[in-house]
């Protein structure tokens, strides 16, 4: 049996999933202890931030809070794309230390190498060696886990 050009534009879509996983916590700050990070639950996510390979992390800490209050604020949850590892400078992404904590930070070059960057600038920039593991980037951030927008790109002189 043939099947026609015609008919093959038919076929069903695929469309990305409409809750994602929450994984546990982030730190944005001290690492944390890596025990709670399991599947605790599915989070609904509205249809324009929904993504294959999505997962939830509820921050602890404020390292990337910035001087006004905004930003990546201590109990509010991050949307990270596993997929997108495409590493470009100002971007935020989560990281998993060799210990198994995971820290949300902003990629940068520290002395010409790939370091994690805090928007608080009372946070040094950390150095990424081979054994940190980038598990995507975090293109969304809600305060309530309802209300979704997208995180923003952050040059060096802190503008979007």
């Amino acid at each position: 049996m043939e099947v026609s050009l015609v008919q093959s534009y038919f076929l069903p879509k695929r469309y990305a999933p409409s809750k994602a996983p929450v994984l546990g916590l982030i730190s944005a700050g001290t690492p944390l202890d890596p025990s709670p990070f399991s599947v605790r639950r599915r989070m609904p996510i509205p249809p324009g931030f929904r993504r294959f390979g999505m997962f939830v992390l509820q921050v602890d800490g404020d390292s990337m809070t910035l001087a006004d209050g905004t930003g990546i604020t201590h109990g509010s949850f991050v949307l990270v794309d596993r997929k997108d590892l495409l590493t470009d400078q100002g971007h935020t992404f989560a990281f998993q230390l060799p210990d198994g904590t995971m820290v949300v930070k902003r990629l940068r070059l520290f002395q010409g190498r790939p370091a994690m960057y805090s928007d608080n600038a009372a946070y040094p920039p950390v150095q990424i060696d081979p054994s940190i593991r980038n598990c995507g980037r975090v293109y969304a951030v809600s305060q309530d886990g309802r209300r979704w927008e997208l995180t923003r790109y952050r040059g060096w002189g802190g503008t979007s």
